[in-house]
């Protein structure tokens, strides 16, 4: 597909919205076909032109009909409305104006009206209790989408939902906890296979002490492994002493963090200060979570995984895979 002269402003999330894509198909496809084409940021997100919208609308509507994509990414535009009209199915036109990214901000992975119903229908599984039917829909996706647009698109919406429904009274405790043990014994499944074949540098994953909430540390346990590095699970709870202990007794190369939003800023920062100067410079840091932006001076902070695989590409070799 031709490239277009108009100005790249389109954050991936954006460009989703406009076209009803995941982010992840985005991804994919930009990185299989070289299309939708996009700058990158200093910050390293991605922005797409306004363009790319009726370009991906058509090329949405022609795998609507049954067409493969390696097949319709070799066709000019023409070509492809072209195919589309012999079938009568007309190009669905943008659903609102897109408003441009503004300088310096980051790019979102941003929930659709898809991801919106596979979460409520995650929710209604919660309320009663049905494992088999979460479990059946979170394996679709994960083999849907791949590690990083499961937790994107599917994982971390289900939980932003979950947590919504406790808040306002609609589950209980015991639901929160039903559905976040069945996430975190999934996530340490889906990991399992990569921890296996890892070979690449040593990452410890922990929570600080008095955070117990571990579904994100899974997470980013999981992004770790797919990207081949071997981690170490402390896991939740862990006195910063003893992450650095953990230094000295095996070839770490970073350590990843996930603060909850129950730590408080001020103690997240404290705790944070305090590992970086207990562990050698050699040894990243790396903090994500609802409390990232507490992050000392020498730490990395990742508001999202396509962040977190910069930092592991960036310390392991290679280009980002996400």
């Amino acid at each position: 597909m031709p490239d277009d002269a108009h100005s790249r402003s389109l954050t991936i999330g954006a460009l989703s919205r406009a076209t009803g894509i995941p982010p992840a198909t985005l991804r994919t496809w930009e990185r299989r076909y070289n299309f939708p084409r996009s700058d990158r940021k200093p910050s390293g997100h991605r922005l797409y032109s306004t363009q790319e919208v009726p370009n991906l609308l058509r090329v949405k509507a022609a795998l609507a009909l049954g067409h493969r994509p390696a097949e319709i990414f070799r066709l000019r535009p023409s070509a492809i409305d072209a195919l589309v009209a012999m079938r009568g199915a007309a190009i669905a036109p943008p659903p609102a104006p897109i408003a441009p990214a503004q300088p310096g901000a980051a790019s979102r992975y941003a929930s659709n009206d898809d991801v919106e119903s596979r979460s409520h229908r995650l929710i209604e599984s919660v309320r009663s209790f049905d494992r088999a039917a979460i479990e059946r829909e979170l394996r679709a996706r994960w083999a849907q989408l791949g590690p990083a647009g499961f937790l994107e698109e599917s994982a971390c919406p289900f939980m932003g939902a979950l947590g919504k429904e406790c808040r306002e009274g609609r589950l209980e405790v015991r639901h929160e906890h039903f559905a976040s043990s069945l996430l975190a014994d999934l996530l340490r499944e889906l990991r399992r296979p990569y921890d296996d074949r890892a070979s690449g540098p040593w990452v410890a994953a922990a929570t600080f002490p008095g955070d117990r909430h571990e579904i994100g540390l899974l997470m980013a346990s999981l992004i770790c492994a797919v990207r081949g590095w071997r981690v170490l699970y402390i896991g939740v709870d862990a006195p910063v002493e003893q992450i650095a202990a953990l230094a000295r007794e095996a070839p770490l190369s970073a350590v990843a963090l996930s603060i909850s939003a129950t730590v408080p800023q001020a103690y997240a920062f404290a705790l944070t200060l305090d590992l970086r100067r207990k562990l050698p410079e050699r040894i990243a840091i790396w903090v994500g979570g609802t409390r990232a932006s507490a992050a000392a001076a020498g730490v990395q902070p990742f508001d999202d995984f396509e962040t977190l695989d910069r930092h592991l590409a960036a310390a392991g070799g290679g280009v980002p895979l996400l």
